[in-house]
């Protein structure tokens, strides 16, 4: 009887354990806390703004950060400015054209060069602003951003897409 006894008692001790739910450590499962309503993230969040109020934040970011002088603020702010306009752009020339045609390959040359010209003169502009140590603190945080929005796919629009793509798929399965 003392066995029988024991035995249920265990039995039921591992039934406990078992039926209690394991957090989930999937990548999904981490990003979702992220998500604001309406299931956009990143820079979506930053669209909804004026190229002035984005250029205001990225410079209190900068200097939260880099611990940015009042002369290198105004500078910073300027830079980011002109920064937030092209991208602003840029965006309304893609919501422009209507028709998704494919670029000739020395069209995608032309954007590519074009976009690194910029990134090179960015740079160039930020290394003058900036101290030589505050510079490499921005690098660094830079470049782990990259990384990080390479390594989640945002690197590029076709990657973006199919990632959207997902994510309804996945909000629908949900919901029924």
């Amino acid at each position: 009887m003392k066995k029988i006894t024991l035995i249920m008692v265990l039995m039921l001790g591992v039934l406990t354990i078992s039926a209690q739910e394991k957090p989930r450590d999937s990548k999904d499962a981490k990003h979702k806390t992220h998500r604001k309503k309406g299931g956009k993230k990143g820079m979506h969040r930053m669209a909804q703004f004026t190229p002035e109020q984005i250029a205001v934040l990225q410079t209190k970011r900068m200097t939260l950060a880099l611990d940015l002088s009042d002369a290198q603020q105004s500078k910073i702010k300027t830079l980011n400015l002109k920064n937030a306009e092209l991208i602003q752009q840029k965006r309304e020339e893609r919501k422009d054209k209507k028709e998704r045609t494919k670029l000739s390959p020395e069209k995608k040359y032309a954007i590519a060069n074009a976009k690194l010209d910029h990134q090179i003169e960015h740079k160039r502009a930020l290394q003058k602003i900036l101290s030589k140590e505050q510079y490499a603190q921005w690098d660094k945080m830079h470049k782990r951003k990259s990384h990080t929005l390479k390594k989640r796919g945002m690197h590029n629009a076709k990657d973006r897409k199919d990632r959207k793509d997902r994510m309804e798929k996945r909000e629908k399965t949900m919901k029924s």
